[in-house]
């Protein structure tokens, strides 16, 4: 199994910077590798999301949302993949004052095939930095 954290501080609001989190249907506008995605249902705190990323081959997977926009927390976990046998984390957005933003964005995948090492960590690792600033620059979008 593979995990990855980034902690940083982004210039957008942590309430604008949360919605566009939570705004999964809209990943392919913005999200590198993110081809379709389908909002299977969405509630209270809670959503049900189908996503078509091209990574090394397409790939689909469903994962489970809690959302608690008090908290500023989104968690999920996986519900049926072809390709993980596990992909699980969580985005933690607080406020670090006016127009900033404190995120941490945690990550555990596990692969039902073998993925060497160095691929490994890339797709992990290597992606997060740049994953984490197209989430701040399509907040920015669409915050004007």
């Amino acid at each position: 199994m593979a995990s990855a954290e980034i902690k940083e501080t982004l210039s957008v609001d942590h309430e604008k910077f949360f919605q566009t989190v939570s705004r999964y249907e809209d990943y392919p506008k913005f999200v590198d590798g993110c081809t379709s995605v389908k909002v299977e249902r969405k509630g209270p705190g809670e959503a049900r999301v189908t996503y078509h990323v091209s990574m090394m081959k397409d790939v689909v997977y469903t994962l489970d949302h809690k959302e608690d926009p008090a908290k500023g927390t989104i968690e999920w976990t996986l519900v049926e993949s072809d390709f993980f046998k596990t992909n699980n984390g969580s985005w933690k957005i607080r406020s670090a004052g006016p127009g900033k933003t404190e995120i941490h964005y945690g990550l555990e995948l596990e692969f039902k095939i073998p993925v060497p090492g160095l691929i490994l960590n890339r797709l992990v690792k290597g992606n997060l930095p740049s994953m984490v600033k197209s989430f701040e620059k399509r907040t920015r979008e669409t915050s004007r």
